[in-house]
């Protein structure tokens, strides 16, 4: 079978075999890949070419996403598996982690933080959306413990800014308290702050 190529828009090289197209890969990778224009391919030797092929373009999106955002290992496998099923996505995934473009320590912790301070939600909460996105438990737990949280101070902060006008009636002090166990606050801290704040 012969591997021909053609040049596309951009940076863009189309692959053909035996006339019929099969790919389309980058010309970075075309000229380092070590195939050649008219090369003869027996099933095997295509099935390896077609395999890097879509690693590659696997690779490609992947840093395409984590230019908009970081993301975790499991996370990154499990939006290109949807392109290029697991196996190519996984291989991806690899070479991301060995160039350090994955880094599921550095990652779990900066959404921590982020979750924390943007989000204002509660270790627990921050905890069950880092393993949600892939975290293992261990490192989940490494990044919340990193965390300099008071919950019982992060409720009365709530109080005084997000929650401020909701306070007024029994519907909304019914409000307030739902939204804050759904972020991941302790039932007992929640009932006893808000009553406490009410007291004051």
């Amino acid at each position: 079978m012969k591997l021909e190529s053609k040049p596309g828009k951009g940076n863009k090289i189309h692959i053909s075999v035996d006339g019929e197209y099969a790919t389309t890969v980058d010309a970075d990778f075309w000229y380092s890949c070590g195939y050649s224009d008219g090369e003869d391919l027996d099933d095997d030797d295509l099935a390896e070419f077609l395999y890097e092929t879509d690693t590659r373009r696997a690779y490609n999106k992947a840093v395409g996403l984590l230019a908009v955002r970081d993301h975790g290992r499991v996370e990154l496998i499990r939006k290109l598996a949807a392109f290029f099923g697991r196996d190519i996505a996984e291989s991806a995934a690899d070479l991301l982690t060995e160039q350090g473009f994955i880094d599921d320590e550095a990652y779990a912790q900066k959404l921590a933080e982020s979750l924390f301070r943007r989000k204002k939600y509660a270790p627990e909460r921050i905890r069950r959306e880092l393993t949600l996105r892939g975290i293992d438990r261990e490192t989940a737990e490494y990044a919340v413990s990193m965390l300099e949280a008071d919950e019982r101070e992060s409720i009365e902060s709530l109080l005084e800014t997000k929650f401020v006008n909701s306070l007024s009636d029994e519907k909304g002090v019914r409000r307030t308290f739902n939204a804050l166990i759904r972020m991941g606050y302790d039932f007992v801290d929640v009932r006893n702050v808000i009553r406490n704040y009410i007291e004051d």
